[in-house]
């Protein structure tokens, strides 16, 4: 969609996700002689990979809340009884970012400015 009908440009995720599962593979080639050090290197590559998620779903999901869409379908899409569970404050300012909100606060949160270049740059 186009931002001057009010739509929101979204990041693609996917390769950043992909970067994230491709490095903690690559990381048996760095350190192929240290298991702990290959195990500990893995497990950050990995949940680097599941924080970015998180934050995606949050902030699809705070979009759908805003939207006005029912909240059992809601809670039905995410799998959740509770949606507050993925609708952070950060994804909150995620899509702040996204979609051009003017933040209440007076320094603009590190989330919206992320957005904010994310829907500038295109991703």
């Amino acid at each position: 969609m186009d931002r001057a009908r009010g739509g929101v440009r979204w990041p693609v995720p996917v390769p950043h996700i992909n970067a994230y599962l491709a490095r903690a593979q690559h990381l048996k080639t760095l350190h192929g002689d240290s298991m702990k050090q290959w195990q500990r290197l893995v497990l950050y590559a990995l949940t680097d990979a599941l924080a970015h998620n998180h934050l995606l779903v949050g902030t699809l999901a705070a979009y759908l809340k805003r939207q006005d869409l029912d909240a059992d379908l809601l809670r039905r899409y995410l799998q959740s009884p509770d949606p507050d569970r993925y609708i952070t404050r950060e994804a909150v300012e995620h899509l702040d970012g996204l979609t051009g909100a003017v933040p209440e606060e007076a320094a603009e949160p590190v989330w919206t400015g992320i957005g904010r270049r994310i829907a500038r740059d295109g991703g």
